[in-house]
């Protein structure tokens, strides 16, 4: 009876597994709030790579740079000794912030905190400021 008992349990748990994986969707809905990990058919790897590092690097941002800095295309800064990051690239290019970020920042406005970030994480969030740098004069 506890052999039949066991062997139903695991028939049904099997199924249900089954089930589960046939509703599984192969994409996400993008929304602003979240970020996609599964490429629609129209994108290949390379962009798709590209877009989602933008948006963990934009959600990086979002979360630990704009209490003081303005992180999109446009707006002020709300700490007046923080820059726009849009900004950044007028002093040096955006990817030298590479070893910065590893080591922590010890430059920037005088109360900016520390803060550790993955090798993922610091890529990321470059590539999203490489993203939103405002074009300079010729």
């Amino acid at each position: 009876m506890l052999v039949r008992r066991n062997g139903l349990l695991a028939s049904g748990l099997m199924t249900g597994l089954i089930m589960l994986g046939a509703c599984n969707s192969t994409s996400v809905p993008d929304s602003d709030d979240s970020v996609s990990v599964v490429p629609s058919a129209e994108e290949d790897g390379e962009e798709f790579a590209y877009d989602s590092k933008v948006k963990v690097g934009k959600l990086i941002a979002e979360t630990r740079c704009s209490t003081c800095h303005a992180i999109g295309p446009t707006g002020s800064s709300p700490h007046q000794d923080a820059k726009p990051f849009r900004q950044l690239s007028e002093n040096y290019p955006v990817r030298n912030l590479e070893e910065a970020l590893a080591e922590g920042i010890v430059v920037g406005h005088p109360d900016m905190p520390m803060f550790v970030l993955s090798p993922y994480e610091i890529d990321a969030l470059i590539t999203y400021l490489e993203s939103i740098q405002e074009p300079h004069p010729a």
